[in-house]
């Protein structure tokens, strides 16, 4: 865990990850950071992990997820960031930062929401514009990469399952046109492009699988994949937080990238089910060479450099706090 690692040019003092984990303390609907955003994340800063991906963006009003989401979809956002950005590395000046860029799609709070079904191609192309805009806004703030979130159910994530995705023309799922177009035109911005891919959607026989995960890294280079899955609906067979004590969610995705040496071509971030140091080991053991953290954080910011004894129960209720409009705290640090 504590070795360094190089993602394209940018050298991490650990193979730990802060996964994006949305945290309820920007402005209601504006996307403006709150005072408290600044301080959580110069705790998680000096917390030392690795690679910080920051809760996720909307790159448009149309693609916000929920109240207090997190925005990066105007130019005039690109000074809260760099705020932001400048009080981490304030904090720890080992610590990289990726700026996670998100358009919930039909997962979204606007009026005018878009669907990957009923869009036009119009609204299509204007999405992957918006992606590129807030991709150089992210750099004009000083993030070192951007991270694409096509998970969750969120709109890149269905333009590429066949389960969600219906369309014939040339946005269907097997094309997965519009996470081609989004990368495409974002790599003519000075920055390294990752990707938060939806690697199951948990539906038998349809949808996002190891399969198609590894069809699609065959087919488009990232400089760094992050393997996630689930949906947000309570539809599939898991959401993309579980109860419970599950471990390495995604061993299964791992061993099917693995056969087609896949975690070679790239570097790999797993996300899900990880709890300590000890979790961790056994996906580093498996020649996954990071690995995420997201409610362990929460729990936590400083596990990896003290004593780790604030266990976390998968209680669910800092998200649920989330959905509730409310900052995404996690009740047993609350009461300590």
């Amino acid at each position: 865990m504590f070795t360094q690692y190089t993602i394209a040019n940018l050298q991490l003092e650990n193979r730990s990850v802060r996964s994006a984990t949305a945290t309820g303390t920007c402005e209601v609907t504006s996307g403006i950071p709150e005072q408290q955003f600044y301080k959580l994340y110069q705790s998680l800063a000096r917390g030392h992990p690795g690679l910080i991906i920051q809760e996720h963006a909307f790159v448009s009003l149309r693609g916000n997820a929920g109240p207090k989401h997190l925005g990066i979809h105007s130019d005039d956002m690109i000074k809260y960031h760099k705020k932001a950005n400048d009080l981490m590395r304030a904090a720890n000046s080992s610590i990289r930062i990726c700026c996670q860029l998100a358009h919930a799609g039909p997962n979204g709070i606007a009026t005018d929401k878009i669907d990957v079904n009923t869009a036009t191609i119009s609204d299509l192309e204007e999405v992957v514009q918006q992606f590129l805009e807030a991709a150089v806004r992210a750099q004009q703030a000083g993030y070192d990469c951007v991270e694409l979130h096509s998970a969750h159910t969120y709109l890149l994530s269905q333009s590429i399952s066949n389960y969600y995705n219906k369309r014939t023309d040339c946005y269907n799922p097997t094309e997965f046109k519009l996470l081609k177009d989004v990368l495409t035109a974002i790599r003519t911005v000075n920055i390294p492009i990752g990707v938060k891919l939806q690697c199951d959607d948990f539906f038998e026989g349809f949808g996002m699988d190891a399969k198609n995960t590894c069809t699609i890294l065959n087919q488009l280079n990232f400089d760094f994949v992050e393997i996630s899955g689930g949906d947000v609906a309570g539809k599939a067979k898991y959401g993309t937080i579980r109860q419970g004590k599950d471990t390495y969610y995604y061993r299964h995705v791992i061993a099917e990238m693995k056969s087609q040496n896949l975690l070679n071509k790239q570097p790999v971030i797993v996300t899900g089910g990880f709890e300590n140091i000890q979790d961790a080991q056994i996906a580093l053991d498996d020649g996954v060479p990071l690995v995420g953290f997201a409610r362990k954080f929460l729990r936590n910011d400083q596990f990896l450099v003290e004593e780790d004894t604030k266990k976390c129960i998968r209680c669910n209720q800092c998200i649920g706090k989330l959905v509730q409009g409310q900052s995404a705290e996690c009740p047993l640090q609350v009461k300590q």
